[in-house]
């Protein structure tokens, strides 16, 4: 493994992740835009932009983008979240300057025709209509709209359907040129490449990037509540939750070894004591999400209506019991869990390129393996109580889908 980072002259960094036993490699161009970003008037539009970028650019038409690298059996997509824009492919190492060309072309010359913009906006809708019929995935965002109510953290990544008609081709144009700077991208590759050739490349394909000012983003806060969403379903789809960690905070790994402990797979607390016991559910788990300023820990659960108040009364009780009886032996499968799934990452050149990229984008520099090994390590009994009185001691959110009951009034005891 061989990590080496240059910036080119116009501001983009590049950073890449040589290794020689590989025959592929996945290189990504990231952006530090996602939904935070945008105003009022703007939802979704992170979004829009990332489909509009794949619909035909001055050198090729959207047939032509997927065919070039589909036909050397090469994989391309994209995604947004709330603080990221990524376009990524994955190809032979023989086929990486067709990658570099792509990429670089979809994020510089995009056309936005009309025509191809109007068959998007339909198909943005109809994810958007997807979305509200899938209350295991809707419960996720009613939940972040909680979290952060009132702020750009608790909007909706596809925006309404309302924004999205709003929108006109010189709207996602004019965004691309007042967000896309190179003082807020990375491109990452990792697999058998050289460095200095991989820049060239690189710096030979990108004439219209460019360095200037974008406005700096507010700061988001954790604020919390109950949100419910009255719908006919056989289960009912509910999420608690409480205040996480920034990306760069001292503890973020506590939190790691917190949320694995109490649903992070088979063993944890939470799977043995509401599915295996009791068999109430046929899903539940936990996660985090880090962000620039602050972050969430949440637990996602699946039920008959019947049993949503006692799932409730569980999920707390043993938040409750987190508090005060963490053994040492749950802790020490934990750090090995987390070192587990850390070295896995490394068999996969797309999961390398995209660690590259979110550590120096959204932390602004690249910790190595064993730095990360020594800070899991590090997490004792006494800093992870701390953490999890800490994480418990924030007002909590909990977002359900489902016929009701009374689960409104469990929500003061939380």
């Amino acid at each position: 493994m061989s990590i080496k980072k240059t910036e080119l002259d116009n501001g983009l960094s590049v950073v890449t992740d040589g290794i020689e036993s590989f025959q592929t490699v996945s290189l990504g161009m990231f952006v530090n835009v996602g939904s935070v970003n945008e105003n009022e008037k703007q939802g979704g539009i992170s979004h829009f932009l990332e489909h509009m970028a794949f619909k035909g650019t001055s050198k090729r038409s959207a047939l032509q983008i997927s065919h070039a690298i589909e036909s050397v059996g090469g994989f391309i997509n994209a995604y947004t979240s709330k603080e990221v824009t990524a376009f990524h492919v994955k190809v032979l190492k023989d086929n990486v300057d067709l990658a570099i060309d792509i990429v670089t072309d979809i994020v510089q010359n995009s056309t936005f025709d009309e025509i191809e913009f109007e068959k998007e906006r339909g198909v943005i809708i109809q994810e958007i209509h997807q979305l509200n019929d899938a209350p295991d995935d809707l419960v996720f965002d009613m939940f972040q709209e909680k979290c952060f109510d009132n702020e750009r953290l608790g909007t909706q990544i596809l925006g309404s359907e309302e924004d999205i008609l709003s929108f006109k081709p010189e709207n996602i144009r004019e965004y691309l040129d007042t967000q896309y700077s190179t003082n807020s991208m990375v491109l990452s590759a990792s697999g058998n490449l050289d460095h200095d050739e991989f820049c060239r490349l690189v710096d030979e394909s990108t004439p219209k990037m460019r360095a200037f000012e974008t406005d700096v983003v507010e700061k988001q806060t954790y604020k919390g509540g109950f949100i419910f969403k009255k719908k006919e379903l056989e289960q009912t789809h509910l999420v608690i939750g409480f205040e996480g960690m920034s990306h760069t905070h001292e503890n973020k790994f506590d939190l790691c070894a917190m949320s694995t402990i109490l649903g992070g797979g088979m063993s944890s607390r939470l799977f043995q004591e509401i599915r295996e016991k009791r068999g109430w559910v046929y899903s539940i788990s936990s996660f985090i999400s880090n962000y620039r300023d602050t972050g969430i820990f949440g637990v996602y659960a699946a039920c008959e209506d019947s049993k949503a108040r006692e799932v409730i009364e569980v999920i707390k009780d043993e938040f409750e019991k987190s508090k005060f009886d963490i053994k040492e032996e749950e802790l020490n499968k934990a750090k090995i869990q987390l070192k587990a799934s850390l070295l896995m990452g490394l068999e996969s050149s797309s999961a390398r390129m995209e660690r590259l990229a979110n550590q120096y984008l959204l932390q602004g520099r690249l910790n190595s393996l064993d730095q990360i090994s020594e800070k899991i390590e590090a997490i004792s009994l006494a800093s992870l109580k701390c953490v999890v009185e800490k994480v418990f001691a924030s007002k909590p959110t909990l977002a359900v889908i489902g016929n009701g009951g009374d689960i409104e009034k469990l929500y003061d005891t939380l």
